[in-house]
């Protein structure tokens, strides 16, 4: 008799995890802290600045595509900090298992294609909780610097952070710089955001160029700001 309950269990348990949802959209709470990300040389803007500015992100997904961007609509609380080129949009192909990062200077779109990748140096913690309720588990970076939060329940590979992946979706990373947390999710999705968004492609080594050059550019604007 318990053989054939802990049989029925295994099945019961199998079909739910088959049936686990393939497709929707993610909505993120990215908060960085302002204060924290100063150099030695900014530390006299502690004053003038709040500590930290939150802005929302989207994952949509569904089984064979995703895609990581800002939220429309969605303005950021605080002063925004651009980090790893903005509010642009990272596109996944999971049948491909890449992700496509864009940039954008001078009115011209580039893109930079890159394999994904579990990371190798976050072991998991023992520890659990639950988000939205979805059970994740911890995982810590072997430096400590990073907490994730990662459910199996959701599609592997999912990520707000790429190119920091783990096997499972991640809800939540914590980190004393930034930290994103999954605030809802549901299984509407736009199509149209998972399509590939006509760009040029470069090398890994050049997209690096544009965004240390973009960087350049921004850091002189608010030279400028603060100079007027």
């Amino acid at each position: 008799m318990k053989r054939i309950i802990v049989t029925a269990l295994a099945i019961l348990l199998s079909v739910a995890y088959t049936f686990a949802q393939k497709q929707g959209t993610i909505l993120y709470e990215n908060t960085i802290n302002i204060h924290k990300n100063l150099s030695p040389e900014q530390q006299a803007l502690k004053a003038m600045i709040p500590e930290t500015t939150t802005q929302n992100f989207q994952f949509i997904f569904n089984e064979k595509f995703g895609c990581f961007k800002s939220a429309p609509s969605q303005k950021p609380k605080g002063i925004m900090i651009q980090m790893g080129g903005g509010d642009s949009k990272t596109w996944f192909n999971f049948e491909k298992n890449v992700f496509r990062k864009y940039i954008e200077l001078d009115n011209e779109l580039f893109h930079s294609e890159t394999k994904i990748e579990k990371i190798t140096d976050a072991k998991p913690t023992g520890k659990t909780k639950s988000i939205l309720n979805y059970k994740c588990e911890e995982y810590k970076s072997e430096d400590g610097a990073y907490s994730f939060w990662v459910t199996k329940e959701l599609p592997s590979y999912i990520s707000p952070l790429a190119p920091m992946f783990l096997e499972g979706a991640i809800l939540a990373i914590e980190n004393d710089m930034l930290s994103y947390k999954a605030v809802s999710i549901s299984e509407d999705f736009d199509e149209k955001e998972l399509k590939a968004v006509q760009s040029e492609e470069i090398t890994a080594e050049q997209f690096q160029d544009l965004q240390e050059e973009k960087l350049s550019e921004m850091k002189a604007m608010r030279g400028k700001v603060i100079k007027n």
